[in-house]
């Protein structure tokens, strides 16, 4: 254990180690972005992040979940073990300047910031000796496919049995990868104009997925279009039929439902036959989602009533809500106030975006914070890194920061988090939840 004075001695070493290695670290972070993949296929980039802690005398262990990495730090004394982690994966954003251009893969959501953030932390640590001083483990864990893209390659994977789930945390707490971490943090970039150098957003929602096939029957537009069931039709319809239950969602439950058609017909002198549609079903709850999802699944039966063609709804579980954990948060906070001042620090109540960081934080504390120095909104070819240093290095030192606070006093800190956390899940309960949403249910015989 270390009193304060030590505990700020600790802090400072390790912000002045972060920025020696800053350089480095801004060059590893842009090179990360150089070479998008998508989610459980991030071959290099799971390669490059094993190889950089290898490099730190670390055991690292690779293929978690197909490609998660992951790598210990012990602490001189016995305690609680936390996982800073950092997302792997682009995702598809072909328009991008720095896209892949065979796969259109892009990081437009700032996962190489993640990746640097765990790489400067384990490398200050690790050259300071910092964990001497410390009770309890750090984790560095690398996790695949946190963007829920890709539906139609990570199905046909579920199918082969190559994985269950589509999100790779759900993965990685399937094989039990999370298996005796207590909690979990990470920084994720905004590229919201005038977003604070740091900041949190301490309530996100969760969703399900949704993909639906209209089934109806050919024929000839010209010659017969009566011997055919428009599947095109049923479609409409049944989107026609949610944006009239629209009124239906209740403001606090902050509900997204944003569908598209992903195939509208083969020919356009063809009765569409087969339509297929997709959306997130998006909610602040997990009661909000199950209710919205239910609404969905009813607009959609509708549309296929309506022109006797039937219809086959696909769920898949999607994300769960995410709550910040507040000592945690407070913990960051300060830090990040430390580092930037307090007119550079914003925090807010929610955000409707969605993280598989989530679902961890059903089973365990979980901290989500935001970091600046990008420009353009997240998952749009105008999203770029302008500021590398508020990208990739201060992040970096205010979870190291964040990690003295929790572990620096024999980890008192961190057990009393812990022993506070309520879990809405327990291991067992949650793999049951995500495998009773996912499912396929197909509704015929209207006619």
């Amino acid at each position: 254990m270390i009193d304060s004075d030590a505990r700020d001695a600790l802090k400072a070493g390790l912000f002045a180690e972060i920025d020696r290695r800053a350089d480095a670290l801004c060059a590893f972070g842009e090179d990360i972005f150089d070479h998008p993949e998508l989610g459980f296929r991030e071959e290099r980039t799971a390669t490059q992040i094993a190889e950089a802690l290898r490099a730190l005398d670390l055991h690292v262990d690779e293929g978690l979940a197909r490609t998660g990495v992951r790598a210990t730090l012990r602490g001189a004394t016995p305690g609680p073990t936390i996982a800073i982690m950092g997302e792997l994966d682009a995702l598809p954003v072909p328009g991008h300047p720095r896209a892949d251009a065979s796969t259109g893969a892009a990081h437009a959501c700032g996962h190489n910031a993640q990746l640097t953030h765990l790489l400067g932390v384990a490398s200050a640590l690790v050259a300071t000796g910092a964990q001497q001083h410390l009770a309890g483990n750090i984790v560095f864990l690398a996790v695949p496919a946190e963007e829920y893209v890709d539906l139609g390659w990570r199905a046909e994977a579920a199918r082969r049995g190559d994985i269950e789930f589509l999100g790779g945390k759900p993965e990685l707490v399937r094989h039990g990868v999370f298996d005796g971490i207590d909690a979990a943090l990470m920084v994720h970039a905004s590229g919201e104009d005038g977003e604070a150098p740091l900041s949190m957003l301490w309530d996100f929602g969760g969703f399900v997925a949704k993909r639906v096939r209209f089934l109806g029957r050919a024929a000839h537009a010209g010659v017969g279009p009566h011997h055919g069931i428009n599947a095109l039709a049923a479609s409409r319809i049944a989107l026609g039929a949610i944006d009239a239950v629209r009124d239906t969602f209740r403001d606090e439950d902050r509900i997204r439902v944003h569908p598209i058609v992903t195939h509208g017909g083969d020919a356009v002198n063809v009765v569409p036959r087969e339509v297929r549609v997709e959306t997130f079903v998006r909610a602040a709850t997990v009661e909000a989602i199950a209710e919205t999802a239910a609404k969905f699944d009813r607009a959609m039966r509708a549309g296929a009533y309506a022109v006797g063609a039937e219809v086959e709804i696909e769920t898949l579980p999607g994300y769960l809500p995410l709550s910040v954990d507040r000592t945690m948060g407070a913990l960051f906070r300060d830090n990040a106030v430390g580092l930037v001042g307090a007119s550079n620090w914003s925090e807010g109540p929610i955000c409707r975006a969605c993280t598989d960081a989530g679902d961890l934080s059903q089973l365990m504390p979980v901290l989500h914070p935001s970091h600046g120095g990008c420009s353009g909104y997240n998952h749009t070819v105008d999203f770029h890194i302008v500021d590398p240093h508020a990208a990739y290095v201060t992040p970096a030192k205010a979870l190291a920061g964040t990690v003295v606070d929790l572990l620096g006093d024999g980890a008192q800190t961190a057990r009393a988090m812990i022993d506070a956390f309520v879990p809405h899940f327990t291991r067992d309960a949650y793999l049951a939840h995500m495998r009773a949403n996912t499912r396929t249910e197909r509704f015929a015989d209207f006619r």
